[in-house]
């Protein structure tokens, strides 16, 4: 076997270096060790499309975690949606905080260490999902991150079970390794683009045909982002404790990681420190490495803002940090795939301010439900913030505004009607 690997290896050298060589090969030996045991070990058996009976039509989504996050949201929102449906919804991951949520709508969860992005636990993974598919009868597989989708592949193959793709990120190519490492989200009957910006990533970075794409936009669950379930006694409540009573709110909600802003978003708080009427959130928990973490709180401290700015870590239900708030900031220095932030903001009747670029492009009508500003542009964010502030922008009209907006396009039914439709187009439904 070893002999074998070596002539795959020299046979399909690259021009990356050495190691990142190996790194491809390797991991293309272990896919080729895998169709060999379907070949051998499997029923010959091929993608199908089938008439189906909702009743028992059992769905598997596979993701990396259901901790925090839009993917993690999106997945659990898809499971509700299924149960509704009279479907069985089954979830694989490492778990997570959203595990809970996701058993008690009536989903199944089981668990994997498909965090993992190394081979073997790839390999491992797709064997036991492998069985998983077939003791509950899984009709259709849907994948939704990278490393689980290979897993989700080879077992949707091993199996001839129907295998889709949520494309959720526009995924960095530094190399052919990292093309072909994200490969693995268009390898599906169709690919489910959350957004016109990723549906065009798609195309140009891996030459699917735009018909094979279906485009399903995040939605915001209205029942939960509804400002009329908190008065006005419980707004007053809640800055009080949070240290913003008597303030203009200023809430940027998001994790905190470098690439959403928050480092940028406090230079601009700097520029209009003068004015005394504000208070800024930071509403978002921190990644494992405590390091951004640090680095926020020392900026905070450099900058003189630790008594304007409020670190609030993360939290479960973010909808009443929305309702204290006046706006919304979301200056992502990378383009978001869809960027929930907006649609919410709306949802909740508050104006967002946003980076213009990559998924704000499209649930923010510029000057209208908000205003854009240039990526990293922390002066021009100022500005703008100031303007609010001082009333030459108008909060209540611009919020009714991106309400209107995102009623009748971003709904939590829209987004799952849509991957719904790509469902039944995948089973032969349509």
């Amino acid at each position: 076997m070893s002999s074998i690997f070596v002539h795959f290896v020299l046979q399909n050298r690259t021009n990356c270096s050495k190691r990142k060589a190996f790194c491809v090969e390797f991991t293309r030996f272990v896919i080729f060790l895998s169709q060999i045991y379907w070949i051998f070990f499997c029923k010959k058996v091929s993608f199908c499309h089938m008439k189906t009976d909702f009743e028992n039509l059992n769905i598997l989504q596979v993701t990396a975690a259901l901790h925090e996050g839009g993917v993690e949201r999106g997945t659990v929102e898809m499971s509700r949606f299924l149960v509704n449906q009279g479907c069985g919804s089954f979830v694989a991951s490492s778990g997570g905080q959203m595990v809970e949520e996701l058993t008690r709508e009536g989903g199944v969860h089981f668990n994997l260490p498909l965090v993992y992005r190394n081979p073997f636990s790839i390999l491992y993974s797709a064997f036991k999902l492998k069985g998983y598919i077939q003791r509950n009868h899984i009709k259709l597989v849907h994948a939704r991150s990278r490393a689980p989708a290979w897993a989700a592949y080879l077992a949707a193959k091993w199996t001839g079970t129907p295998f889709i793709t949520t494309f959720h990120g526009a995924h960095k190519i530094q190399n052919k390794f990292k093309h072909f490492y994200n490969s693995s989200m268009v390898r599906g009957l169709r690919v489910v683009a959350i957004s016109q910006f990723i549906k065009d990533h798609v195309i140009e970075n891996y030459g699917i045909e735009a018909e094979k794409i279906d485009i399903a936009c995040r939605g915001v669950d209205l029942k939960k982002f509804d400002v009329n379930q908190f008065s006005r006694e419980d707004v007053e409540a809640l800055k009080e404790k949070w240290g913003c009573e008597g303030k203009f709110v200023i809430t940027l909600p998001g994790r905190l990681t470098r690439w959403k802003g928050q480092l940028s978003f406090l230079k601009a708080l700097k520029e209009i420190e003068s004015d005394d009427s504000w208070h800024a959130l930071l509403v978002g928990g921190a990644s494992k490495k405590k390091n951004y973490l640090e680095e926020v709180k020392a900026e905070i401290e450099r900058l003189g803002l630790i008594s304007r700015v409020t670190l609030t870590g993360g939290q479960k239900d973010i909808a009443p940090f929305y309702a204290m708030s006046d706006v919304i900031v979301c200056p992502s220095l990378q383009p978001e795939a869809f960027g929930r932030v907006p649609i919410e903001a709306g949802a909740m009747k508050k104006p967002i301010v946003a980076a213009g670029h990559g998924g704000a492009l499209e649930t923010v009508k510029d000057n209208e439900t908000g205003v854009l500003f240039p990526v990293g542009d922390h002066v021009t964010m100022a500005k703008i913030l100031l303007r609010f502030i001082k009333g030459d922008i108008k909060t209540t009209e611009m919020g009714k505004k991106g309400y209107e907006w995102v009623l009748n396009s971003f709904t939590l039914e829209r987004m799952c009607e849509a991957e719904w439709s790509a469902y039944l187009k995948v089973l032969g439904e349509k």
